[in-house]
């Protein structure tokens, strides 16, 4: 007979079964996983630390970067805007120059006509039998040219023409250009002062300084020209105001339909008319123009000559004007057309009939790239800003969070190169390029929409080359290789 469990000194345990009485194994592995679970989570927190500090520094790093970036292009935006100015302020006294030349040419042409109007030989030459196609403008000299002197010269508006565009010059746009070069770095650093307030307002402090070799970047890319080194602005100002051919030269030839020496005739002679004169740039600092209008005449050369083979000038009309100190040469026999040469008597009567001078402080100093740059082939300006931002002012554990760092928990620290601090560095460069031009811009039509063709069809060169006179300067942001092993020397890094 089968005993029950009892009888037999056994019973049901806890786990179901009849087993001799003992504790059941269930019951001896609870609480072993959580030994392991600590150590989990103090991985997981080790790690969750790692990454906020992670993400905190690689936000500082972004930040600063980015922010270098903006300061540095906007630096870069300033100095392109500069030479943009100096670029459209050099055309605007070119402008003002040319203006001068064209009033004291527009003087002594007045001159002249007035002259011509009332001199006996002006008055000869007036004869419509003699020169036909002269008549017509011999009536209006006639009618008109007292009274242009009048209201134009002995009224001196023309002067004061001149004079305003004189005080235009060296009392506006000099002292604007001045200016806008002496200040400029001090409203540079104020420009990246701004930007990085902007970015940075209640987060901290960050320092930012140029690189050694551009803080006086600017400064040697771009110089002032005066007094005799002025000679650029002369020659473009003599090129710009002869552009107008009356400035070049007034002048023009007639000749007689018969002379008043008949015979001189049988030798095929006859009288002409020559009319000489232009206008020249004198040293650096006055302009002067001079007209003049002779007979030349076939006359006996004594009374033994009955076939008038002597030659006379006779003066018919003159003019003359300087705008300046007068100190320059009297007269070139090349200037004007060479009227001191072809009409050396009605040249002698100008200059001593010539009005008093007009006050004119002469050139303009003025800013153009400096000479090395100018000897480039593709000038451009490179400017570097470094900005610094100590660890401790950072959003993470070494820094400013509210998390702090623990030997025990965490070990993580950022480790910038060459001290406590974190760096970034950018470079702008300000380059000239003309805007996508059209087809009409060009003298071939294949080159539709290719940059600086200008300088091509003009000068014969691939590209047009960058001054201040053409307000065509851009930035970008760039690398320089040497620019960042100069920051890198500064941080002490390899």
């Amino acid at each position: 007979m089968h005993l029950g469990g009892n009888e037999a000194g056994e019973h049901r345990n806890a786990c179901g079964r009849f087993r001799p009485a003992m504790p059941c194994s269930r019951n001896r592995q609870n609480g072993q996983a959580l030994v392991f679970g600590i150590f989990v989570l103090l991985a997981g927190l080790s790690a969750l630390f790692f990454f906020f500090n992670t993400g905190q520094l690689s936000r500082e790093k972004t930040k600063l970067v980015n922010v270098a970036d903006a300061a540095a292009y906007s630096a870069g935006v300033m100095h392109a805007r500069a030479m943009n100015f100096a670029a459209y302020t050099n055309r605007a006294m070119m402008a003002n120059t040319v203006t001068i030349a064209q009033l004291v040419s527009a003087s002594s042409w007045v001159q002249y006509v007035a002259t011509a109007s009332i001199s006996p030989e002006g008055q000869s030459i007036g004869d419509p039998t003699r020169y036909m196609a002269f008549f017509p403008g011999y009536m209006q000299i006639i009618y008109e040219g007292q009274l242009l002197k009048w209201s134009l010269v002995d009224s001196q508006t023309l002067e004061m023409l001149a004079t305003a565009s004189d005080s235009v010059i060296h009392g506006v746009l000099m002292n604007a250009q001045q200016t806008a070069y002496g200040t400029l770095p001090l409203r540079r650093q104020q420009v990246i002062a701004d930007v990085i307030n902007a970015n940075y307002a209640n987060d901290g402090t960050v320092t930012a300084e140029p690189l050694p070799s551009s803080q006086v970047a600017y400064q040697q890319f771009v110089r002032r020209y005066e007094g005799d080194e002025r000679g650029r602005f002369a020659d473009m100002a003599l090129i710009a105001a002869k552009r107008d051919d009356f400035q070049k030269r007034r002048s023009w030839y007639l000749r007689a339909l018969y002379p008043r020496c008949t015979a001189a005739l049988l030798f095929g002679r006859s009288d002409w008319l020559d009319r000489r004169g232009g206008t020249e740039l004198i040293g650096f600092d006055e302009w002067k123009a001079v007209d003049t209008l002779s007979e030349k005449r076939w006359m006996p050369r004594n009374k033994w000559d009955p076939f008038c083979q002597g030659l006379a000038e006779h003066p018919a009309g003159w003019g003359s004007q300087s705008a300046g100190d007068g100190s320059g040469p009297l007269i070139d026999p090349q200037h004007y057309d060479r009227s001191l040469i072809v009409n050396p008597g009605s040249t002698a009567l100008a200059v001593m009939a010539s009005s008093s001078d007009w006050d004119y402080k002469g050139l303009p100093s003025f800013y153009d790239l400096s000479p090395a740059t100018l000897g480039m082939d593709d000038p451009r300006m490179r400017f570097a800003i470094r900005l610094r931002r100590k660890i401790e002012e950072t959003t993470t554990s070494e820094g400013r969070s509210a998390i702090r760092s623990s030997a025990r928990l965490n070990d993580y620290k950022a480790t910038p190169a060459g001290g406590d601090e974190l760096a970034a560095v950018a470079i702008s460069e300000v380059f000239f390029e003309r805007p996508d031009i059209s087809s009409a811009d060009c003298t071939d039509g294949s080159r539709m929409g290719r940059r600086n063709c200008y300088g091509e069809d003009a000068f014969g060169r691939d590209r047009e080359i960058g001054s201040l006179f053409n307000p065509y300067w851009s930035v970008r942001l760039v690398d320089d290789e040497n620019l960042l092993a100069e920051a890198r020397a500064m941080q002490g890094a390899p």
